[in-house]
């Protein structure tokens, strides 16, 4: 799923735009967990150590391991543990996960409390469908759910009115997808800011890929050799419709423009999507 020429044009627009604006760094943490990953033998006991020294982050990581949300079968004491329980990969992607907390620490204000309760619910709906669907690892499905949005917090740094445009596209959400208001009045929207944020942290490209089309209207689910792009933005697609139920919000205007051929791609029934947004509910973060 490669940038076609609009969208090429969109992501040149939206780094034109946040000129000047900081898109956070990737952690230099994050740097070397990578660096030791790509290695052609990974010192496993070593990415344990790098965790580790970040207190916070090693709290956060074990939290989150031991949440019923994943529902280990009995408890990881240590990152050392979690490492080798979960696998290096695994492991990675929650602590990338964790760490976007860290990089939009000193943005506040009403809507980036809204944005982070969202970004929660997003990582655990998508969490829940790569579980229920069987088609990405669960740890993979959380780091792309608490992604998904993240040009919210770059697209507020740049615009002082954004959250009154974030409110409008959000009215309309059921007529037109947001992303189209945001370009109307910004020239630019969060897709393609996210897909800066995540380019920069060296994401896979199917993550970027998803993050920039997840509010497309566009049916990619019945190619006979999708990308494998399209499965991640297929999660992103099932995962925002359950937060909008348990938002009590209508279904979006992309989702009712290719959800249905969403679930014929994943293989969930109506009933399957019933017992989803049953089960977010009951994880529904505090």
């Amino acid at each position: 799923m490669e940038l076609d020429t609009q969208r090429a044009l969109d992501v040149a627009q939206t780094e034109e735009i946040l000129r000047g604006v900081l898109i956070p760094p990737r952690p230099a943490l994050l740097v070397e967990i990578l660096e030791e990953q790509n290695r052609p033998e990974p010192n496993l006991d070593r990415i344990a150590h790098l965790v580790s020294e970040d207190v916070a982050l090693a709290a956060s990581t074990l939290k989150l391991v031991n949440s019923p949300l994943f529902g280990l079968s009995r408890p990881v004491m240590d990152i050392g543990h979690a490492v080798r329980m979960l696998g290096l990969r695994n492991i990675v992607n929650l602590v990338t996960a964790l760490l976007l907390h860290q990089a939009f620490r000193g943005t506040k204000g009403a809507l980036m409390e809204r944005f982070w309760r969202q970004a929660e619910w997003m990582a655990h709906a998508a969490t829940l469908v790569a579980r229920k669907s069987r088609v990405l690892p669960q740890e993979e499905a959380y780091t792309l759910g608490l992604f998904c949005d993240c040009g919210i917090p770059l697209l507020l740094r740049r615009f002082p009115e954004y959250a009154g445009v974030f409110e409008a596209a959000e009215r309309e959400a059921e007529m037109r997808p947001s992303t189209e208001v945001e370009r109307e009045r910004l020239r630019t929207d969060h897709a393609a800011a996210g897909f800066l944020l995540a380019r920069a942290w060296k994401l896979p490209s199917e993550f970027c890929q998803a993050i920039l089309r997840h509010h497309d209207p566009i049916d990619y689910y019945q190619a006979e050799k999708p990308e494998s792009a399209v499965t991640y933005l297929a999660v992103l697609m099932v995962a925002q419709h359950l937060v909008r139920q348990l938002l009590q919000r209508p279904p979006s205007a992309e989702w009712q423009a290719v959800g249905a051929s969403v679930q014929r791609f994943l293989g969930l029934s109506d009933e399957a999507l019933i017992l989803l947004a049953q089960s977010l509910k009951q994880l529904r973060p505090n």
